[in-house]
């Protein structure tokens, strides 16, 4: 049987808006997911697709990840935006080893809400460049692990 496992990532640390309005990554934020993702890499995190809100600073933490874990290519897609309803994203979880990543406050609810059934429980804190890990148990997730750059 083949586990059923999903990752979240928040982006890395982007500049502020006032430096830049599209709010890139910053050297801190690159550097960070560069070295989470060195971390999945060599632990053999198996990551089959990459999606991400389509905002630049999800896309380049997601593009960082695809170079690292050798993806050809990551996806936009609806619902990974900071306000997004979590329930729009959460019933179409349907890819194996995907890796998804967002915004706050959308992900602390959406987890939240995959692990509990309520997008206003306290299931994770976020930080920039982390990812979680959350493996399906019949009808429901459980949270399987979460790193930190701090961790590694």
């Amino acid at each position: 049987m083949t586990t059923n496992r999903l990752y979240f990532a928040q982006h890395g640390l982007a500049v502020d808006k006032s430096e830049n309005p599209d709010r890139p990554l910053s050297e801190t934020g690159i550097k960070q997911t560069e070295t989470i993702a060195k971390h999945l890499s060599i632990a053999g995190i198996t990551v089959n697709h990459i999606f991400h809100s389509g905002k630049l600073r999800a896309s380049q933490t997601a593009e960082i990840f695809a170079r690292t874990i050798k993806l050809s290519s990551t996806s936009a897609v609806d619902g990974l935006s900071p306000n997004d309803d979590v329930t729009l994203l959460a019933q179409n979880l349907n890819i194996n080893h995907a890796l998804y990543v967002g915004h706050l406050p959308h992900l602390e609810k959406l987890l939240a809400y995959l692990v509990s059934g309520n997008e206003n429980g306290n299931i994770i804190k976020f930080q920039n460049s982390a990812v979680a890990c959350l493996e399906k148990s019949k009808n429901h997730y459980l949270l399987k692990w979460y790193l930190t750059p701090e961790l590694v």
